[in-house]
């Protein structure tokens, strides 16, 4: 799939850190035609997805109520996307792994972090898609035995 046929996602970046949302800001403008929206708190994020929907959230496990966030917004939107941002790669055995996420380490790059974000956003079009593909089987047959 061309990296050119993602488009038109929305991002959630929760993060405590001013320099990471506006490095995180510069990055999802500089890629694509993403909508994106940047908070610090979990009940800002909590309020982001009541909102609209997202595809992809990026957060650090840094943040008050981390797993319990991540509990809430995948039950809300099963099919999100998840970029965890870790300073070191010894934290990562302390995460509760999800399907559909990555972990992407501190200091950020611009490269790493432009491939991951890519990279989740091409996976939950293809999910998606998948999902659709699913769906209208499923009711093809329905309707050639009815």
């Amino acid at each position: 799939m061309p990296e050119d046929t993602v488009c038109q996602a929305r991002i959630l970046v929760v993060d405590q850190e001013q320099w990471v949302r506006e490095f995180l800001s510069s990055v999802i403008k500089l890629c694509g035609d993403w909508g994106f929206k940047l908070v610090n708190t979990e009940p800002e994020a909590l309020e982001a997805l009541e909102q609209c929907p997202y595809d992809l959230i990026i957060t650090d496990p840094k943040l008050l109520h981390y797993q319990r966030f991540l509990d809430q917004a995948r039950s809300r939107h099963p099919g999100i996307r998840f970029i965890i941002m870790v300073q070191q790669r010894a934290q990562t055995q302390h995460l509760v792994y999800y399907e559909q996420v990555d972990i992407i380490f501190k200091p950020l790059s611009l490269d790493e972090t432009v491939r991951k974000i890519r990279h989740a956003l091409r996976q939950k079009q293809l999910h998606q898609a998948e999902e659709d593909f699913r769906r209208l089987k499923h009711e093809a047959l329905r309707l050639f035995l009815s």
